[in-house]
């Protein structure tokens, strides 16, 4: 399964071959390099927004997890504005309120945030401890049911 984006930013579903993901990854990056002659970055996770950020770990031609147990740990240190979709302008508002890391953005209050950031506050929240997050009707109404790295329940109505 493929996701349109551009080829740079590729989401494949691999699970299904040569074995585990990241043995099936580094095959594709070695095979990649040994045919075509260039270079690329693999992030491995159980979902697209944990991959891309394992992609963008250290560089050159390398293949990257960040599974759900390893988000604090690998996560959570790299600076805000590496967060996959916190542009510059989010980024300058986090550090006036004192949050420079993910970590710090992933424990911040959420009222705090969207007073400050608004919508994009919660959802700078949910990048930050997102491990899956189906949209689900809870109480009636509709929710985003969010799993956070420690693996607590989080629902926002």
């Amino acid at each position: 399964m493929t996701s349109e984006v551009p080829l740079y930013h590729l989401y494949w579903n691999f699970s299904c071959l040569w074995g585990s993901p990241v043995v099936a990854a580094n095959l594709i990056k070695d095979k990649i390099y040994r045919e075509l002659g260039f270079t690329v970055n693999i992030g491995v996770s159980n979902n697209k927004l944990l991959a891309k950020m394992a992609s963008d770990f250290k560089k050159p031609n390398l293949v990257h997890t960040l599974f759900p147990n390893e988000i604090k740990k690998k996560m959570w240190p790299l600076p805000v504005g590496d967060l996959f979709f916190c542009g510059r302008a989010t980024e300058k508002k986090l550090k006036s309120i004192g949050i420079t890391t993910i970590g710090e953005l992933a424990r911040a209050d959420v009222g705090l945030l969207k007073s400050i950031l608004k919508k994009h506050g919660e959802e700078s929240v949910f990048r930050a401890t997102y491990i899956n997050g189906p949209i689900r009707p809870l109480n009636g109404g509709i929710s985003k049911e969010k799993f956070r790295a420690d693996g607590e329940e989080v629902y926002y109505e």
